[in-house]
């Protein structure tokens, strides 16, 4: 499902009619994923509670999945007794913007790995997602699929011609500017 619906986005076009709703959702559902794939992380509102595994890094800190919640962690089946600090602290970033929390950091002890190497022995409950999602990501997404609908009828990118050459699209900045706060370290290469 959609974080952007077709009506929303022909209301933020001003396209009430054209083109067809399935082409405007699939250029919706491309833009959510190309955006996912380039933050390093997927945009959702956080529903119901549920279990991921992950595995132990030998350091005091868990990267996890974006979530507002968590409310159980247990290791290798047995429940994490040692204090924890959800991370960023407080939901927020440096900057001050909000944020899910995507790290674990145990404190006094360290994440361990037990038995065979790369084994997913840690259980995180959460509520995995966003609890409301930027509006800089809701921009995003419409000014990418707006792209994405308008290149429909380009060939090989090709915008026009002048006498020399074709004028190809270029990559939008303004997107780019948009999600560069909700990148995930992962995805900069980083962690």
């Amino acid at each position: 499902m959609s974080n952007v619906s077709v009506a929303t986005f022909r209301a933020w076009k001003g396209i009430p009619t054209s083109p067809a709703d399935a082409v405007v959702q699939a250029a919706i559902d491309a833009a959510e994923e190309a955006i996912n794939d380039d933050c390093g992380r997927i945009f959702a509102v956080a529903g119901s509670g549920t279990a991921r595994l992950y595995v132990p890094t030998n350091t005091d800190v868990l990267t996890i999945h974006d979530c507002t919640t968590v409310t159980a962690i247990t290791e290798s089946g047995s429940a994490v007794t040692l204090s924890y600090q959800l991370e960023p602290v407080n939901n927020l970033t440096a900057a001050g913007d909000y944020s899910p929390y995507t790290r674990i950091r145990l404190l006094g002890s360290s994440w361990r790995t037990t038995g065979e190497r790369g084994e997913a022995t840690i259980s995180v409950t959460a509520t995995w997602g966003w609890a409301t999602l930027p509006d800089r990501y809701t921009q995003a997404v419409e000014i990418l699929a707006a792209d994405l609908l308008e290149q429909v009828e380009l060939r090989n990118g090709i915008v026009g011609f002048t006498e020399y050459a074709g004028i190809r699209v270029k990559a939008n900045p303004m997107v780019a500017g948009l999600l560069k706060k909700l990148r995930r370290a992962e995805a900069w290469g980083i962690a």
